[in-house]
């Protein structure tokens, strides 16, 4: 007994930490810094339903904030669907100025709108006047189906197949 007793006082001095001040050297290390102000929450707000909607936003006293809305479209069978969100965030950027971006993420991808971001460039003519002259080549568009051009002509797979032997050259 005087043995085991023996042992436990061993062992428990050797777990014990080994360098004198272990509350402060522990108190400094407990906090990673990072070199960058501490943020605050200001508001914080998180709602969820049974079907899966939900709603969250957030807001930092150094400026961002953040909300979403999140809703589940329902499949044709049990734990099919799809979710759409619609949101925005604002963050101050390094230069001092704040920026804002509003999305949208459904089933056609993240789509997102801002000021500050690259605008896709506009139709140019002559591909609109190609997609008229030659409906043939763009066949594969809306899922292989054909396109509308407008309300009179309409170019399908069908269509392409009994034209497939002809070459079409440009002007």
């Amino acid at each position: 007994m005087q043995m085991f007793v023996f042992a436990l006082l061993v062992a428990a001095a050797a777990a014990a930490p080994q360098f004198s001040d272990f509350n402060q050297d522990f108190n400094n290390q407990q906090f990673v810094s990072s070199g960058q102000p501490e943020v605050r929450i200001l508001s914080q707000k998180s709602d969820q339903d049974q079907v899966g909607n939900y709603e969250y936003s957030y807001e930092q006293d150094n400026g961002q904030r953040m909300q979403e809305v999140g809703r589940v479209q329902p499949g044709p069978e049990p734990e099919t669907g799809s979710i759409s969100m619609e949101g925005s965030y604002e963050f101050v950027g390094n230069d001092g100025n704040t920026y804002q971006v509003s999305y949208v993420a459904n089933e056609n991808g993240f789509q997102p709108r801002g000021a500050h971001l690259p605008q896709a460039p506009a139709q140019i003519p002559e591909y609109e006047q190609l997609r008229r002259d030659y409906p043939q080549l763009f066949w594969a568009e809306n899922g292989g189906a054909g396109i509308i051009l407008n309300d009179q002509q309409q170019f399908n797979q069908q269509q392409f197949d009994q034209q497939q032997g002809q070459q079409f050259f440009f002007n």
